[in-house]
């Protein structure tokens, strides 16, 4: 087969939302071109509107600032705002696209967002999308990337008085739009979605009682870039509330006016983090209460999250949607209360309560323009707009070159959009001419200045990080005390510190004060301290010349109710890193050649579709799997719900696999040993029957290795041939569909061995497995009474049409409480399941000849257990692998060079684990473009005289890194070293030396820490 033509290095990734800044920056990682445009004058999309994040309850602006800042400043990304894409001719390889660029009026060079238009036209500004609806002069938020306002001329009434007002000269009144082409490999549309705007339900009253606000408006009220600064004060009267009150699906799951059917996703979990944020900022201060219709909280560790909110912070959860919401009046006037009417979820009876505030929690729907340019670039869409992709090739659409990732994809939240994104990316770099792996970073970087010679000039930066800092402790007055220290020549707040205005702001000073030290009060080091190293390298200082102060994590977050000891501590925590950060020395990394083989361990659908899409791109891939055959559970399966043939697709996908040149696989594999560090890994394999040791040297990792299908000791399941498990039940309708069809009565239960206390999450795959066998089973007999018993029906996104057609078929559902489940006892051939009717009240008994319990997933915890003490990687309390950020690295593990993906990391469809492989892939294709490795310096180091040769450092290292040397002493291999400080802690000589922490450093801080106390 000859193989295409491919002539660009080049992709564009049409949406600057967080899914294509993701898929851009894993392009540009991995040295190829970008340009990223968005119609907007700003990226960020609907991320950067949030206030926090879920689960980890996150400042969302300090979790995406990072992204915002390093697309911002990557080589390898062309940014252009305000650009749309008018048209698309060509091929995968070969299209050129037509780019329209809208007039900013202003020259984003020059302009320094000093906020002057603001103050001269405030009428003309919006900083608060969503409850400010003002314009012409649009930046969206505080720090957005370009960092620059724009004008809307028309709306402009004194365009000579604009110009003088701006002190940089940057307006420009004959901007124009710009057209021009481009030539590109493949197109990644990113272009996600509109949040619905309820104002066409009357009866919720939104827009007319001001008391009733959507989700995202609740969140702008809680920012502190909001319109109250970030307090909670309702609307009408700027009082606080007493009582709120949230009401899913609005717009969503509903055959209202203008609603949709599908479930948006995100929306359950939107609501919990904006009540528990609510309650743990207030405590009983404010009552909270949310109506749903089903608790979708299916991602990793979200039931966890669920039973937080209601058993820890006591949040209410009310079973019903209400069908409209009143004004509360007295004496013919308003009193700003709501008044909620609804039937109560336990005994029906009518319940009447009122609220200060009422959410209403609204879901996604494809934008009509969106919808038009998806039709213009020729792509399939589904019937409600949204893109149309393979079920086994989740991010491509039906063109090929064209890509989708995120909420234009199906509705998702934050984790699934960066999956795809880094999935879009690996497959549009197929498309290009091949990689490139000389890069520009190095080169571009300023000479490193030698500070050996100079006195002490340190500069302090503090980030008031809205709520997370600035809203606990007082920064002006930690830059004021941290400026009487001796050394420090500037001491001065940044705002967010991350944000690209603060971090340009950093490297300005550093030049002009000529500061050979930085300090930094900010938020984490292990999440934030590499962007700190880089903005002071591109500054002309080492990178090891900075001390982070965690003035976040360890202060504000755990004191936030103790504001003056808070700031008390903050004082000692800043004057303690001014004291060690005057021992920092320059310090060097290492520099080796990359090793550019992978490592898969799991030979599942995940491990094969991770090994053939590095294979393809012409990495040698080495593929473990620990038992006789390729395929795990997936192979098992029968048809989707979508209907897609699932054996057909795992018979293709194992015989590519093994036929293909650039994969090893090695079957009855076991990993028994591993060492050294990203990019020069060795792992120990014993293979076989006669377990032969073979070692394997790799650059990188994929962990893949599956999950284990449920089989509890519940409701007779072994005891009963009318007990089944649902991948039994698939199974039967298959092969013996006369079987099914003699059948009098079918019984589901939901939830059996998840969402309980030793397999506390949910395995996300249950309610689609028990909707599709309900489906089959009506094909089978029409007439066949089916009963799905459920805790909560999870058919997330468009799974609902699913649920939806199961409801309109005449098969039933009810609902069941933990703390009252079902009971199945045997009846000869039959089971007899007994359950509390929630409508009738009472206990309900039916026969059924089949039992189907709906299992899911359990983690493989001994394989999990065993695999991170090899590769030193952490797990969760649940048995799955633990990834380094559940929002911003959703397939990197802790341990660098190394990424999970499929039901090693959470139970998930076969598409979505296909999907995790394919964005695993892509990221280890960003870490394998270059030739070389840069090693941390933090790591050992011995002084050869005065080491005693005494082996306690040997004995004591956990990796087995030292050795005696021929000369006679302790020897570290800085690139085996992982830099954990033991052996330095253990030698009695002293003789060793933790780079970055040593121990003129650590005393520094416990002096700067006594000065006080003395």
């Amino acid at each position: 087969m000859q193989e295409k033509k491919r002539t660009s290095n080049k992709v564009l990734v049409v949406g600057g939302g967080i899914g294509g800044i993701k898929a851009s920056l894993d392009l540009a990682e991995a040295n190829r071109e970008v340009v990223l445009i968005d119609k907007a004058f700003s990226i960020g999309g609907i991320s950067i509107q949030l206030d926090r994040t879920f689960p980890t309850n996150n400042c969302d602006f300090c979790t995406l600032s990072p992204h915002l800042a390093e697309s911002g400043r990557q080589l390898h990304i062309d940014l252009m705002t305000a650009t749309q894409l008018t048209n698309l001719e060509g091929e995968a390889g070969r299209f050129k696209a037509t780019l329209t660029t809208a007039p900013r009026y202003i020259d984003t060079e020059k302009c320094t967002a000093c906020g002057e238009c603001y103050r001269k036209f405030p009428e003309c500004v919006r900083f608060t999308p969503g409850l400010d609806h003002r314009a012409p002069t649009c930046m969206r938020y505080p720090k957005t990337t370009p960092d620059a306002f724009s004008i809307d001329m028309e709306k402009c009434t004194n365009k000579d008085e604009l110009v003088k007002v701006c002190p940089a000269g940057a307006i420009i009144l004959d901007d124009g739009p710009k057209t021009q082409e481009i030539e590109v490999g493949s197109v990644i549309l990113a272009l996600g979605a509109e949040v619905y705007v309820p104002s066409d339900l009357g009866g919720y009253g939104y827009g007319i009682y001001p008391n009733v606000v959507t989700n995202l408006e609740y969140e702008r009220i809680l920012s502190a870039f909001g319109p109250t600064k970030g307090e909670l004060l309702r609307p009408s009267d700027g009082k606080k509330p007493q009582k709120i009150a949230w009401i899913q699906c609005i717009g969503s799951r509903g055959m209202q006016k203008n609603a949709v059917p599908y479930c948006s996703s995100a929306c359950c979990m939107y609501a919990l983090k904006e009540a528990i944020v609510t309650k743990e900022r207030f405590q009983n201060d404010i009552e909270t209460t949310i109506f749903y219709m089903d608790m979708r909280t299916f991602g990793k560790d979200y039931e966890l999250y669920l039973q937080r909110a209601k058993n820890d912070l006591g949040i209410r959860l009310v079973r019903c949607r209400p069908h409209s919401l009143q004004p509360v009046e007295e004496e013919c006037q308003y009193t700003g209360e709501i008044e909620i009417r609804y039937l109560s979820d336990t005994d029906s009876k009518l319940v009447v309560e009122n609220y200060d505030l009422v959410v209403l929690t609204t879901g996604f729907r494809i934008a009509p323009e969106v919808k038009e340019l998806g039709q213009q670039l020729g792509i399939d869409l589904n019937e409600y707009g949204y893109a149309q992709t393979g079920g086994f090739d989740p991010v491509a659409t039906s063109r090929p070159g064209i890509y989708v990732c995120g909420i234009f994809q199906s509705p998702k939240d934050i984790p699934g959009t960066l999956v795809e994104a880094s999935a879009a990316s690996l497959k549009a770099a197929g498309d290009l001419t091949p990689l490139r792996t000389t890069s520009d970073w190095q080169a571009e970087l300023p000479p490193e200045r030698d500070v050996s010679g100079e006195s002490l000039k340190i500069g302090v930066f503090v980030c008031d990080c809205g709520f997370n800092i600035g809203s606990v402790v007082d920064v002006n007055e930690i830059v004021q005390q941290a400026a009487k220290l001796s050394d420090v020549v500037v001491s001065e707040v940044i705002g967010q510190g991350c944000s690209r205005e603060s971090l340009e702001r950093i490297q300005q000073v550093i030049k002009d004060k000529g500061l050979n030290r930085v300090v930094v009060g900010a938020c984490s080091p292990r999440t934030h301290e590499p962007i700190f190293q880089d903005t002071i390298r591109k500054a002309g200082l080492n990178k090891y010349l900075v001390e982070i102060v965690n003035l976040r994590d360890q202060d504000t977050w755990v004191h936030a109710d103790r504001p003056k000891d808070a700031t008390q501590k903050a004082h000692e925590l800043m004057r303690m890193g001014v004291s060690a950060v005057r021992f920092s020395r320059p310090l060097q990394e290492y520099t080796l050649p990359m090793n550019k083989d992978v490592l898969v361990v799991g030979g599942g659908v995940s491990g094969m579709t991770a090994a053939l899409s590095l294979a393809d791109m012409g990495y040698k891939v080495h593929l473990v799997e620990r038992s006789a055959e390729l395929g795990g559970v997936a192979k098992t399966l029968r048809k989707t719900i979508e209907g897609d043939d699932v054996r057909a697709f795992m018979s293709d996908l194992i015989k590519r696999t093994e036929q293909h040149r650039g994969i090893q696989v090695l079957k009855q594999a076991t990993v028994v040993d591993h060492s050294g560090v990203a990019g020069m890994f060795k792992t120990g394999i014993q293979v076989g029957p006669e377990k032969a040791y073979k070692e394997i040297e790799h650059g990188v990792g994929i962990l893949a290795t599956g999950a284990i299908p449920n089989r509890p000791k519940e409701y007779l399941l072994g005891q009963s041939k009318a007990v089944v498990t649902q991948l039994d039940l698939q199974d039967v309708l298959a092969e013996t569909p006369e079987v099914a069809k003699s059948w009098r009565n079918v019984v589901m239960i939901q939830c059996v061995g998840s969402r309980v206390p030793e397999n506390p999450n949910c395995s996300r795959i249950c309610c689609q497995a028990a909707v599709k066998n309900a489906l089959r089973l009506r094909e089978l007999n029409p007439e066949l009474p089916i009963m799905i018993l459920y805790r909560d029906m999870r058919t997330y996104g468009f799974h609902e049409d699913y649920y939806r057609k199961a409801r309109e078929q005449g098969v039933l559902f009810a609902t069941y409480k933990l703390e009252d489940k079902p009971v199945a006892t045997p009846d000869g051939d039959q089971v007899t399941v007994v359950f509390t009717d929630p409508i009738l009240g009472q206990k309900v008994q039916v026969k059924a000849d089949c039992l189907a319990l709906s299992t899911g997933f359990m983690a493989d915890k001994e394989t999990t257990t065993s695999l991170g003490r090899i590769f030193n990687l952490p797990g969760t309390s649940d048995g799955y692998f633990l990834e380094e950020h559940v929002k911003l690295r959703p397939i990197d593990l802790p341990n660098p060079g190394f990424f999970v993906a499929g039901t090693a990391h959470s139970p998930k469809l076969v598409c979505e684990s296909i999907a995790q492989a394919q964005a695993a892939a892509g990221r280890a294709m960003t870490f394998l473009a270059g030739d070389t490795i840069n090693l941390p310096a933090a790591v050992a180091q011995v002084d050869g005289e005065i080491c005693a040769a005494c082996l306690i450092c040997v004995r004591a290292c956990p990796f087995d890194v030292p050795f005696i040397n021929d000369k006679g002493y302790s020897e570290i291999d800085p690139a085996k070293c992982h830099g954990c400080g033991v052996c330095a802690a253990e030698c009695p000589a002293k003789a060793i030396q933790l780079m970055q922490f040593e121990d003129d450093q650590i005393a520094a801080k416990l002096d700067g820490l006594l000065e006080r106390m003395c």
